[in-house]
């Protein structure tokens, strides 16, 4: 075998093939659980991250952009035009929660799984008016009151984040006054109370999935927290093939500490090929050019005929957060986000930041709002921070130059004077 030669003397392994075959199969189980727990791990990181690092409470608080999001943080393929604001609920802890969303805005209401609960905004239940969100637990049987868009979860935690232009909730003092004045996150139980609203423009939090063995921690932190029902028989069999069970405590030897150290490095090594070198033939959006689509399957489920298609979910979660349906639809009605990825250049070779490009915008982008070009790092699929805003966008003031044809030429600037990392961080 790959792992060594096994031996069975009269049927029967011998005890250096009984260890060969367990530290493999726990290798290869830990390994694909690193895979499919990644979607559970990135929502996990994003609200542990808002907790940890920008000093949440309790549910109540927003956390707004207000200055836009800049370099500071380490989160998936942020937006540098969007204005966000960030929340956070625990079912388990608060019951039904109720979130007022103001009008103007939009964005997703994602659970622990990464699994899409509800739209908020013009996609959504509010149609773009706002209104009073209900999030149900997994649990809940009580009754519904009247004067909600109620929706349930299949997890306790969930989190949103909504986002809206600045011509609607204004910069800095005028974005976090607007959330203050119009926006409120309080359990059923209690009624409504005033939000602590902060901004977090220029804090420095992270939201990465971890890339060695603590990713089987957060494992374990999940499934503990969460209704069993919420991940089902077979992945909590994997799981607990592993040591990782709910109401147990998670504390693997030696031996496993090592195997799962190693799966993390090989799963992390798998997503960053899947995700920068995709096979699938959908991922490609124009002929005889480099850019893709995050969503490959142009769903939000990753469905394709009657499987889910593993390599575009890996594709997307190992890039991007936000799960809705109205950023992977084709937006016959004009609704939701569109966006579109590319890591190489036009003669198939992988953007290197120490030479300069030019992407060629064409005139009449066919966009209601803005369109926008930012730039990540790809150790950490985040902005590069070599600038607090690495993106050019409709909006920028100063606005970019135009061509005589309407289309405009954006550059990229070389950084020589860096050193590139030749291992990730």
């Amino acid at each position: 075998t790959r792992f060594g030669t096994l031996e069975f003397p009269g049927g029967y392994p011998t005890d250096e093939t009984v260890r060969r075959v367990y530290d493999e199969l726990d290798l290869q189980r830990a390994t694909q659980l690193y895979l499919d727990m990644y979607p559970a791990l990135s929502a996990h990181g994003l609200m542990k991250g808002w907790v940890r690092d920008l000093g949440m409470t309790d549910s109540s608080q927003i956390n707004v952009t207000a200055d836009r999001l800049d370099s500071s943080a380490l989160v998936l393929t942020g937006n540098t035009e969007s204005l966000y604001a960030f929340a956070v609920f625990d079912l388990k802890k608060d019951g039904p929660m109720v979130f007022e969303v103001p009008p103007g805005v939009m964005g997703p209401l994602d659970d622990h799984n990464f699994l899409f609960v509800a739209d908020i905004g013009p996609t959504g239940q509010d149609r773009g008016e706002g209104g009073k969100y209900l999030l149900l637990p997994p649990d809940y049987d009580g009754d519904v009151p009247d004067g909600y868009f109620a929706v349930r979860s299949a997890t306790y935690c969930n989190f949103s984040f909504i986002r809206a232009n600045a011509d609607v909730v204004g910069y800095g003092d005028k974005a976090l006054e607007f959330y203050r004045e119009h926006a409120k996150i309080y359990p059923l139980s209690a009624g409504p109370r005033p939000p602590v609203v902060k901004n977090i423009t220029g804090i420095a939090w992270n939201s990465l999935v971890p890339e060695d063995a603590s990713a089987f921690e957060a494992m374990h932190e999940i499934i503990d927290y969460e209704p069993a029902e919420a991940f089902g028989r077979e992945l909590l069999g994997r799981l607990a093939s592993l040591g990782i069970e709910k109401g147990k405590p998670f504390d693997p030897d030696a031996r496993l500490q090592g195997i799962l150290e190693q799966a993390a490095q090989q799963g992390v090594a798998m997503s960053r090929v899947i995700a920068f070198d995709c096979r699938d033939d959908e991922a490609t959006v124009y002929p005889n050019r480099k850019w893709e689509s995050p969503y490959v399957t142009n769903n939000s489920t990753f469905h394709r005929d009657d499987h889910i298609a593993l390599e575009a979910r890996t594709v997307f979660h190992f890039t991007a957060d936000g799960i809705t349906p109205a950023m992977a639809a084709q937006m016959p009605e004009g609704k939701g986000s569109r966006y579109q990825t590319t890591y190489k250049d036009a003669d198939g070779n992988y953007l290197d930041g120490t030479k300069t490009y030019k992407i060629s915008m064409p005139p009449e982008v066919p966009v209601a709002l803005f369109w926008a070009v930012t730039v990540y790092d790809p150790w950490t699929r985040s902005e590069i921070q070599s600038q607090p805003y690495p993106s050019i966008s409709s909006q920028s003031d100063p606005a970019p130059a135009t061509n005589a044809d309407g289309s405009i030429d954006i550059h990229s600037v070389s950084y020589t004077h860096l050193t590139l990392p030749t291992t990730s961080p």
